[in-house]
């Protein structure tokens, strides 16, 4: 706080300092609480130019399909949150978290790298598990604008 003395009486200058840093302690936490908020597998997703927003509220199931390199050619990995999953029980994993909540949605994450049909097949396991809905996760384009 500055005092001017003399003639002019007291003056009274707001102090900065305390809510740059307070600001500063915001922004820092933002910064390493944000990369925690991605729920399942991280993985490349397709991009879209204009996606349609869906809210998240932590209760769906995440269902992610990760591009693997194996030998000469290329498999994939399936993961139920960040849990790997044979694809072989996935179907009785899906059924089981459907039986434990019917109000349950899935998201099903499928890297850009692969093929439409290899996504295709986990996409009908589960529907064979009990969900009639299976919203496809992507990423929105960003464009350069200037």
């Amino acid at each position: 706080m500055a005092m001017q003395v003399g003639s002019g009486g007291l003056r009274a200058d707001i102090n900065v300092t305390p809510l740059v840093d307070v600001m500063l302690v915001l922004l820092i936490i933002f910064m390493v609480v944000t990369p925690m908020l991605q729920r399942g597998k991280g993985v490349e997703l397709p991009v879209v130019n204009q996606p349609e927003k869906q809210s998240d509220e932590g209760k769906d199931i995440i269902v992610s399909v990760e591009f693997v390199r194996r030998g000469g050619g290329f498999d994939y990995n399936v993961y139920v949150g960040d849990t790997l999953v044979d694809p072989n029980s996935l179907r009785t994993r899906l059924q089981d978290e459907l039986r434990k909540d019917p109000a349950k949605e899935i998201y099903l994450k499928g890297d850009r790298k692969l093929t439409y049909g290899s996504v295709r097949k986990v996409m009908e396991i589960c529907h064979e598990a009990g969900f009639t809905q299976v919203k496809l996760a992507t990423e929105e384009l960003k464009t350069s604008k200037g």
